[in-house]
């Protein structure tokens, strides 16, 4: 026996969510940005007749720093992005709010906006009454894995929301669950994916670069840093405190390179490997000095922490940096159940060497020739060096302080 089109539409009296559902089912489910959907969606329900100003949809997410994330629609600024850091459930906006309420009872809320403010009224509320809202309704999005989240619709109609517009906006809510989900879905992967290795990377892996030797060649810049003395410090510190010195030496280097166009494509323990892909041969002096501009800045950001470590009593963050030019493979490689995407070729090792060298000269940035004839600034000669692997001797440049 057919399911009746009203107790998946709501009723049938006054205007339909049928045609909207139609495009949902069909055209709609394709749509893989929410913002995308949202404005579309708010257009054919506008068409259909509901009367909605406001919509807000708020999801969990999984990824190190974010907690939730949705999106804020209203009819002058249209649709509007939300994120969510972790601690955001600690919140005034959250703690209190109708959004709590659902979540946790997964039940929905309803609240006719009267002329006065109410006494301990949340300051969503408040903010409804100030948008000239007459209704509001929050309602759960329950995710297949029973994850409950939330909607919330209001309207500005002078009659507010009768009985069958909130049957109708719960089944709106029913079937837009599965739409978010898969669009949370897909974001809670990239964003992993681009945390844990790295945008580059997983772009190949969402384009379908994900057998064993899939992979292809890159001429690039290349840095490799190392901390200094990390084995006594790890053996001296608290692992908090190790951990702390690590991570302020990851975020820095990453926040100096990633301005320049770098993406940090391994960390090997303490040491870090970032390249600065050439896609244009006209375009390597320019790459080289973004890489060797962001080294700088990098230095002169640690130089900051370390004077804030050392008022503290804390050990000093030093490390080395070597920077090469090359080209190498960048592939997928591994065994058949555990593949890495890693570059592979004699570029990298070099740049590996070069940095240990800053140990033995006592320069903390060195540049191979390669790389140093592509910059147009003053640098000078620290001398001639047999490199390992490496069959002649290689001249190795640094900056000039000024």
């Amino acid at each position: 026996m057919a399911t009746p089109a009203s107790s998946l539409f709501g009723p049938t009296e006054g205007w339909s969510l049928e045609p909207v559902a139609t495009w949902m089912l069909t055209e709609g489910r394709r749509i893989t940005d929410a913002a995308q959907l949202v404005t579309q969606l708010m257009a054919r329900l506008d068409a259909a007749g509901a009367r909605i100003d406001r919509l807000r949809f708020s999801s969990t997410t999984l990824h190190p720093q974010l907690a939730a994330w949705g999106l804020f629609w209203n009819r002058r600024d249209g649709a509007q992005p939300w994120n969510g850091a972790h601690g955001v459930q600690f919140s005034d906006a959250y703690i209190g709010s109708p959004i709590q309420y659902v979540r946790e009872h997964a039940q929905p809320f309803r609240f006719r906006v009267g002329a006065t403010e109410e006494e301990g009224e949340h300051a969503l509320l408040l903010d409804l009454r100030h948008e000239g809202m007459t209704d509001y309704i929050a309602l759960p999005l329950v995710f297949s894995s029973g994850e409950v989240n939330v909607i919330a619709i209001a309207t500005t109609a002078p009659e507010g929301f009768s009985d069958p517009d909130l049957a109708r906006l719960a089944a709106l809510s029913n079937l837009l669950a599965p739409m978010l989900e898969n669009i949370g879905g897909r974001r809670t992967a990239l964003g992993l994916l681009d945390t844990f290795i790295g945008p580059r990377i997983s772009e190949r892996i969402v384009r379908g670069q994900v057998k064993r030797g899939d992979g292809d060649r890159i001429e690039a810049a290349f840095w490799y840093s190392d901390l200094r003395g990390f084995t006594a410090l790890s053996e001296s510190l608290p692992t908090d405190e190790l951990l702390r010195l690590l991570n302020e030496y990851f975020e820095y280097c990453a926040a100096a390179a990633s301005a320049r166009g770098g993406e940090i494509l391994q960390f090997i323990g303490d040491a870090i490997l970032i390249v600065f892909e050439i896609r244009d041969p006209a375009d390597e002096a320019r790459v080289c000095e973004s890489a060797l501009d962001a080294a700088i800045d990098a230095f002169a950001s640690i130089a900051v922490v370390n004077h804030r470590r050392q008022m503290a009593g804390k050990p000093r963050i030093e490390f080395g940096l070597g920077l090469h030019l090359g080209i190498v493979t960048h592939a997928n490689v591994g065994s058949p159940n555990r593949l890495a995407f890693n570059v592979v070729g004699p570029a990298v090792n070099m740049t590996a060497r070069i940095q240990s060298l800053t140990k033995e000269t006592g320069v903390p940035l060195l540049l191979s020739s390669d790389f140093a004839r592509l910059i147009d600034r003053p640098l000078r000669s620290v001398g001639r060096y047999d490199l390992r692997g490496v069959a002649r001797a290689q001249e190795l440049f640094t900056i000039v302080d000024e």
